[in-house]
């Protein structure tokens, strides 16, 4: 055992060591392309392979701003939206104050900045907050940084539903950059990277555009946008090992949309293997999402609440509305394959309430779902609620009609035994929780009690007192008795009353469980009492306090210090 532990420590200081040489080593070479004022290279090796970079040198005051924006983008990789938003902002009102001293450098530095604060609040769904700040902060660039910006006005089109003119001046983009190919916008370095961008975006345009009306051929075109921007990339000695993942998550999610599940399945469970994926946060979230909606069509529940507890449990990050509103309808739709429809009616409710209030900030540009993805959630989770409430109103109807014929049938009875019996001063009772009648002990044959306690240990034996249909009437018809036998037998043979005999079971359970089963202390209070059989939290509660002199709470806090 001492052996393993040292293995293990010293594999651990191995490992530290091997990670800070290749972040010193990452660090040195940027630090080489600073010194000799390699701007692209430089900006390439901070932004692309999320280099945690550390400071080797004094650098120049754009060096040390770019180096400032780099530290924002971990920010936002690690899904740290608002922090990385405000942060951006800071550095803008920096690189403004210090115009004069940048000269050449502001243009390209704002630039930097303002697409990154675009994106983030595109990320955010304000896309309109967006745009204004690109407004807003691009008008004293050079012309040839707007120029460079129409990808986002381009992004920025597809987002607020006009895809046909944001992929019109994503074509203008690639012509400018196949016409300056030697111009100071596009340098050697970043021609290729440029051009793939572009296609990219084109693909994800093609992409939104399918999910607003349905039809098949805007796939077609994103997958030959996406093999465009791969091809030209592919050989390059600069295309990221990111950059590559992302083009298999990118065939996943067209599988996806095609309805190719199993495809999709395991072109997911690639990207779930791909450490460049799933150590960012942006792309770890749409993989799992991804791997959910597969699991779900594909009727692999347990695997589809997996992958959503996952996403759930980031709590580092900020999950984007368009997979929030995702989310909430595979809950639905996920429940409803379990048969939970109180659950799945819930998800399909809040579903549409969210579609509703996005629909309602479309003229702000919070386009999340295309109209066609929209419509059918909608059509889904309408059909659902559809269904609930037609079999509340079902449910609702056989109540009336039973409790009527109830009332009827024992206003009859009644009738008829006060017409048998009136004048007699005997009258044949059977109530559902009292030993006793008219205060005188029921006379029952051994055997009878013998036979009816042998029956309470074998459903006691199989857990039965667990349901909350475990009454003393329903009992009693399982037993073939009467309640009035079944009530005084437990009364006497047990020493309590059926409802502190029920009590005491379910509790005594509980509690055995929560002592050997340290998973049941993790779930709340209401889980565990629909566990023990409880339709009310608080009877549970009181329940257990009056077996045990303490409320469960308390009792798992004490397991957990004995622990």
């Amino acid at each position: 055992m001492i052996v393993l532990k040292k293995v293990f420590i010293l594999f651990f200081l191995l490992s530290i060591k091997v990670y800070c040489q290749i972040s010193y080593r990452n660090s040195r070479e940027i630090d080489s392309l600073i010194q000799k004022d390699q701007w692209d290279l430089a900006h390439y090796k901070l932004t692309d392979e999320n280099t945690q970079f550390k400071r080797l040198s004094r650098y120049p005051l754009h060096y040390h701003l770019l180096i400032k924006l780099d530290s924002v983008t971990v920010l936002y990789k690690k899904g740290k939206y608002p922090q990385s938003g405000e942060a951006l902002l800071r550095i803008i009102k920096e690189i403004h104050d210090n115009k004069k001293e940048l000269k050449s450098y502001y243009s390209p530095l704002n630039h930097i900045a303002v697409t990154r604060l675009f994106y983030i609040e595109k990320r955010l769904g304000n896309v309109s907050q967006g745009l204004k700040y690109l407004s807003f902060f691009s008008s004293e660039m050079e012309p040839v940084y707007r120029k460079k910006q129409k990808l986002l006005f381009g992004v920025a089109h597809i987002e607020l539903g006009n895809y046909k003119k944001g992929i019109e001046i994503l074509n203008s983009r690639l012509k400018d950059i196949k016409e300056d190919y030697n111009h100071l916008l596009f340098s050697k370095f970043l021609h290729d990277k440029e051009t793939a961008a572009t296609y990219n975006t084109k693909g994800d345009a093609f992409i939104k555009w399918y999910k607003s009306t349905g039809e098949k051929k805007y796939l077609d075109s994103s997958r030959y946008s996406y093999n465009m921007a791969f091809n030209i990339m592919k050989d390059s000695p600069y295309f990221s090992n990111y950059s590559k993942a992302l083009h298999l998550y990118r065939q996943a999610n067209t599988a996806l949309l095609q309805k190719k599940y199993h495809d999709a399945g395991t072109l997911f469970t690639r990207c779930e293997k791909n450490p460049e994926l799933m150590n960012k946060n942006l792309s770890r979230e749409c993989v799992w999402v991804g791997k959910a909606e597969t699991c779900t069509y594909l009727k692999k529940t347990d695997s589809a609440f997996y992958y959503i507890n996952k996403i759930d449990n980031e709590k580092n990050s900020e999950c984007s509305y368009e997979n929030k509103l995702k989310i909430l309808h595979l809950l639905s739709l996920n429940y409803e394959n379990i048969g939970d429809n109180k659950n799945a009616y819930k998800y399909a409710k809040i579903s549409l309430s969210e579609i509703d209030r996005i629909n309602q900030q479309k003229h702000v540009g919070n386009y999340f779902l295309g109209k066609y993805e929209q419509q059918e959630i909608i059509l889904s989770s309408k059909k659902m609620i559809e269904e609930n409430e037609k079999k509340s109103f079902i449910l609702i109807t056989v109540i009336i009609f039973i409790s009527t014929l109830t009332i009827v049938l024992f206003i009859y009875h009644y009738k008829r035994k006060s017409n048998t019996y009136s004048g007699t001063a005997y009258q044949e009772r059977e109530h559902d929780a009292i030993p006793f009648t008219e205060g005188i002990p029921l006379i029952i044959d051994n055997e009878l009690v013998n036979q009816i306690l042998k029956k309470l240990e074998d459903l006691e034996s199989g857990k039965k007192f667990l349901s909350n249909n475990f009454k003393l009437s329903n009992l009693a018809k399982q037993l073939n008795t009467n309640t009035a036998y079944l009530s005084q037998i437990i009364n006497q043979h047990k020493g309590m009353s059926f409802s502190e005999y029920v009590n005491d079971l379910r509790i005594d359970y509980i509690v055995s469980e929560l002592q050997n089963n340290s998973v049941l202390r993790k779930y709340t209070i209401q889980t565990m009492s629909k566990e023990a059989g409880y339709k009310s939290t608080t009877t549970f509660i009181s329940a257990f306090k009056k077996k045990t002199m303490t409320t469960p709470s308390e009792y798992i806090r004490k397991l957990k210090n004995i622990d």
